[in-house]
């Protein structure tokens, strides 16, 4: 066994263990059931891609198709056969327990990152390009946007993140939807003259075939902007990576995750659930600190009514301005969600 190979299966043996690799690898990137770290092997540095499948959900996605690092694997490995830049494999491992998922993960060679400043709409087209050239490698990658791409010092811009990448055929590569659903995800969250740039890109590579596709594409994808958008804010009503659902005698609570501030619960007026969205609304849009750690909902058997989990330092009249304000971009953008009762 090699020194890398050594030092893999201590990460490994730790992480089947305890769910969690070891406190010295750096966390780059952490959710509620997968995390990526920084290490380094005698080498050179790596990153490990790590999941666990706490809820039944993801088991059953994972039940009879690959374990993530595998999968994610096998497209890395046909990228680096089509001659397109992306990280190396270094490692594959996983685990199932009584046939389900237990553990994946995935060890890729760290790629250096150029260092000179980008060139914005240099960089929409290799984007676009790049997208073009996996589709016709028989790489359908789902998840596009500009983080998933990597400049390194030669200047090629190399692909990360497949693991919802599929394998296409020629066939369907070409076919409409395909080639739409592409652009539409290349589309979303840019500013209106990158999006422009992106969308006479993909006239000229005839991703996009006629001005009529432009403009569905478009639509699609603010559209979707826009759903994401919500769906995010939604998360604020159930287990996610920031947010978790507790279920109690008298109602339902959904509250940030990790240590509140010192507080207390305030049944004041105003519509508190809305309150509690349009607070996540502004978070995500606006970069607006949160001042709301809770929200609880009673039973409607019990009398029903709502509270918020407030700073103990904030006076009732500035709780209720927030709650007002809050409110009001809920409403305006119409989110709805309700927590069940």
């Amino acid at each position: 066994m090699s020194d890398d190979d050594q030092v893999i299966e201590q990460w490994w043996q730790a992480f089947v263990a305890t769910g969690a690799l070891p406190e010295d690898l750096a966390l780059v990137q952490g959710r509620l059931i997968r995390a990526v770290h920084r290490g380094r092997l005698p080498s050179g540095q790596v990153h490990i891609k790590v999941m666990t499948f706490p809820r039944a959900k993801d088991r059953l996605r994972y039940l009879l198709r690959g374990l993530p690092a595998a999968h994610e694997a096998q497209m890395l490995e046909r990228v680096r056969q089509a001659g397109l830049p992306c990280p190396e494999v270094v490692a594959v491992r996983t685990q199932r327990r009584w046939g389900l998922p237990h553990r994946s993960m995935l060890v890729l060679r760290t790629l250096a990152q150029d260092a000179e400043p980008e060139q914005l709409l240099r960089r929409v087209e290799d984007e676009v390009d790049l997208a073009v050239r996996l589709l016709a490698a028989g790489i359908y990658h789902r998840d596009l946007h500009t983080e998933n791409f990597l400049r390194t010092p030669g200047g090629e811009l190399a692909v990360l993140d497949l693991q919802s990448a599929l394998r296409i055929d020629s066939a369907r590569a070409g076919a409409h939807s395909v080639r739409l659903g592409l652009a539409v995800r290349l589309l979303r969250d840019r500013s209106a003259g990158e999006r422009d740039h992106a969308l006479a890109r993909m006239r000229e590579l005839e991703l996009l075939r006629d001005e009529l596709e432009v403009t569905v594409a478009s639509r699609r994808a603010a559209a979707e902007e826009r759903r994401y958008l919500d769906s995010r804010v939604k998360r604020c009503l159930m287990n996610s990576t920031e947010f978790e659902r507790r279920i109690r005698p008298s109602g339902v609570e959904c509250r940030f995750r990790g240590e509140w501030p010192q507080g207390r619960w305030w049944r004041g007026p105003g519509e508190l659930k809305a309150a509690w969205l349009g607070q996540r609304r502004r978070q995500l849009m606006e970069g607006q600190a949160p001042v709301f750690a809770a929200f609880f909902q009673k039973w409607w058997w019990l009398g029903g009514g709502a509270r918020l989990y407030v700073p103990a330092t904030c006076a009732d009249e500035r709780i209720e301005d927030e709650v007002r304000e809050a409110a009001l971009v809920s409403n305006a953008h119409d989110s709805g969600p309700v927590v069940p009762s």
